[in-house]
């Protein structure tokens, strides 16, 4: 059988603690959170929302690498093999493109940004190397545990 029709074992594991359901309403309120946050009104300048008054250069992209880095670790969780969890990197990193692009669209102060877009997709690149990596050493090390 193939690596990529064998089923991930993060899942697995989850799936046998009966965690599953928690773990994709957790991804899927993430989700939520994250083009909430995309899609609200501009900050107002001086509050604790408004990234460029901390006088940290590149802290907005810092975020987004992150915010979408761990997005795709969270879809490593619910994916059941990797044919699904390719997929899954492909739809977060549509969906990162897009809430960049509607808020451009929706007029609700803020820009779209490339950069922004282009960091998004960075953090799922970024996240998916990582969780395979994680899941490959995991996987090793129960392999050897055998």
């Amino acid at each position: 059988m193939s690596q990529h029709a064998e089923p991930i074992s993060l899942y697995v594991s989850l799936k046998e603690r009966q965690l599953l359901i928690w773990t994709w309403l957790l991804f899927v309120l993430y989700a939520l959170f994250i083009a909430g946050l995309t899609l609200m009104p501009a900050a107002e300048k001086g509050s604790l929302a408004d990234l460029d008054s901390y006088g940290i250069s590149g802290l907005d992209k810092l975020l987004h690498v992150l915010t979408y880095l761990l997005f795709a670790m969270l879809a490593l969780c619910v994916s059941r093999q990797y044919r699904f969890y390719m997929s899954m990197l492909i739809g977060l990193m549509l969906f990162g493109s897009l809430l960049e692009v509607f808020q451009g669209i929706l007029h609700l102060g803020r820009e779209s940004s490339f950069s922004d877009a282009v960091a998004n997709l960075s953090g799922v690149i970024l996240g998916g190397l990582l969780s395979c990596y994680l899941e490959r050493h995991a996987a090793q090390k129960s392999n050897r545990n055998r």
